[in-house]
């Protein structure tokens, strides 16, 4: 642990560990949407790291809220509510345990831990604000929906590290675009959904 937190203060200081707002995350490398993906039945999206080309994620499983999601490198990711909370293939995986999301809550504590170096599990803390409403296009079939943005900050106070993740829900409070911080070194995700799971 000593050494994680070591490493992690001294990435602070050399290249600075700013929050994030919604105007760091730059439109990232376009996924050719084919008549294969407008006509499949399954709950799909699209993820991006750091702004790089778009990869096709598949729903491999749910247990509402827990979802899990594969690539066809076999990277996984599980999400509640829109939310990465475990990965497995990425750089430095990382899990979150009892994150209880954004609906019908202001504020919350969860755990999270790096597998490299292994952090061991560190306080979270989350608060929640919607920011504003409006319209915005699906990306398969380009209809309109009404969404709410809400904004996420988070603290880790064991690394000092800060940030602010958004999410565009629909009425439904389903999640049809996110963009994320997944580490102190400030590596981000986009994540556009292609078709939402339905039970």
């Amino acid at each position: 642990m000593g050494s994680w937190i070591r490493f992690c203060i001294i990435s602070i200081v050399l290249f600075g560990c700013k929050s994030a707002n919604e105007n760091l995350f730059q439109k990232n490398k376009l996924f050719e949407i084919t008549n294969e993906i407008k006509l499949s039945p399954y709950a799909m999206q699209l993820l991006s790291i750091d702004n790089e080309k778009e990869q096709l994620y598949f729903l491999n499983s749910a247990n509402k809220p827990l979802l899990k999601w594969s690539n066809s490198n076999k990277v996984t990711i599980n999400t509640i509510d829109g939310k990465i909370i475990k990965t497995l293939g990425f750089d430095n995986d990382f899990e979150i345990k009892f994150y209880e999301g954004f609906k019908g809550t202001k504020s919350s504590q969860a755990l999270i831990r790096f597998k490299d170096p292994e952090s061991g599990f560190m306080d979270i803390f989350f608060t929640y604000e919607l920011v504003k409403n409006g319209s915005m296009k699906k990306i398969v079939d380009n209809s309109y929906f009404q969404y709410s943005l809400i904004k996420e900050s988070f603290d880790v106070p064991l690394i000092k590290w800060t940030g602010v993740n958004y999410y565009w829900v629909d009425e439904e409070m389903d999640v049809w675009q996110s963009k994320q911080y997944i580490d102190p070194f400030n590596s981000k995700v986009r994540i556009n959904t292609l078709k939402k799971y339905s039970d």
